[in-house]
């Protein structure tokens, strides 16, 4: 457990493992992995892990106005590019000789920003059908495994025609169109590491054949 303290910067905390609740004046906020919290400067925050638990965390500073740091979590999944950036920050700081300084605030600036597409994602979803919310959040769990309609309708409790009339009216497409535009969308962010091959991103985002991914992303 972390006792009552404060920070002067922005933090951010990823929980990588285990499971924790961060007070923040009065409000309770809690997580487990791939959670990530956003805590203000300034205020109040304690800390209580409900199991073992590991984080990664960062404090910074920016100008006013330039990031949202009113307390709040936002789930990442584990290839998301935030968790690694967040990490490469931390780890960064032990290369010796240390990285400069432009090139540690230029990885910041794109954290923020990542984290900025995020808090609009998670503020449309507010906005949505909570039966649309929970499809979202059942294909989004492993975006990978082929959507099977029957399955998702029967976990949300609508008939298969009432979630597709409802996912066009929300999302302006078909569930089986949103879930193959979050598949492109993960598809994207996973191209951007040199490390990974054309067919390791496919199979990733849950297409078999390589020749079709690639004439679907193009």
């Amino acid at each position: 457990d972390v006792t009552d303290h404060r920070h002067t910067e922005t933090e951010l905390v990823l929980v990588t493992a285990g499971r924790c609740c961060i007070k923040v004046n009065e409000q309770n906020l809690e997580g487990g992995a791939g959670t990530l919290f956003v805590l203000p400067a300034g205020v109040s925050q304690y800390q209580t892990t409900l199991e073992p638990t590991r984080t990664t965390f960062i404090g910074f500073c920016c100008p006013p106005g330039a990031f949202d740091e009113s307390a709040r979590i936002l789930k990442l999944e584990a290839d998301d590019p935030a968790w690694v950036w967040l990490e490469q920050l931390c780890d960064w700081q032990l290369v010796r000789p240390p990285l400069g300084q432009d090139v540690i605030r230029q990885l910041l600036e794109v954290l923020l920003r990542r984290i900025r597409e995020l808090d609009v994602a998670d503020g449309s979803r507010e906005r949505m059908h909570p039966t649309v919310t929970a499809a979202i959040a059942h294909m989004e769990r492993d975006l990978a495994k082929p959507l099977q309609l029957t399955e998702l309708a029967k976990v949300t409790g609508v008939s298969v025609s009432h979630l597709g009339a409802l996912f066009v009216s929300e999302c302006g497409c078909s569930p089986m169109r949103y879930q193959q535009q979050r598949r492109l969308d993960r598809a994207r962010w996973l191209l951007d590491n040199p490390y990974l091959r054309i067919h390791e991103v496919a199979q990733a985002c849950g297409y078999v054949d390589e020749n079709y991914f690639v004439r679907l992303f193009r």
